[in-house]
């Protein structure tokens, strides 16, 4: 499967409470040829690769408005792991998706990494947003910058 990302929008940036410094999320869609599969959510905060930005996909159909099978896939980025981070599988019912109206199901960490369908998609859009998405430069110069 070939996925590419149309970016959308993103929120003013707000000052973290624990340590003052930027935070920021920034959404869009992910797309598999003409049929949006997913949105997607990444937030983290400017300069603080040990806060591990998150990323959140609403997973299911986009093209008629009448079907709510959407399912929130939810990730943090471990920048402090290895040379290049890595990717964790969190529960998503504890993620800012969860309560939209258009969010069906919030996934478990463990019902993402038991389900290979879902970590095989999941693999694909994380590829997608990381190398799709410039606004997300910050997160993936984290490591650069230590």
């Amino acid at each position: 499967m070939k996925l590419y990302v149309e970016p959308d929008g993103e929120s003013e940036p707000t000052a973290c409470d624990c340590c003052g410094n930027e935070s920021k999320t920034v959404w869009g869609y992910i797309y598999n040829g003409n049929n949006a599969l997913a949105a997607y959510f990444v937030q983290w905060t400017k300069n603080k690769k040990e806060h591990y930005p998150n990323f959140d996909f609403l997973l299911g159909t986009w093209s008629d408005d009448s079907i709510n099978d959407k399912k929130l896939i939810s990730f943090i980025y471990n920048a402090t792991q290895g040379d290049n981070g890595s990717f964790m599988a969190i529960d998503g019912s504890e993620r800012p998706a969860s309560c939209s109206e258009l969010c069906n199901v919030a996934l478990s960490a463990e019902e993402v990494r038991n389900d290979k369908e879902i970590m095989n998609i999941a693999a694909e859009m994380i590829d997608a947003v990381w190398l799709g998405d410039p606004r997300i430069e910050d997160i993936r110069n984290f490591n650069k910058n230590a």
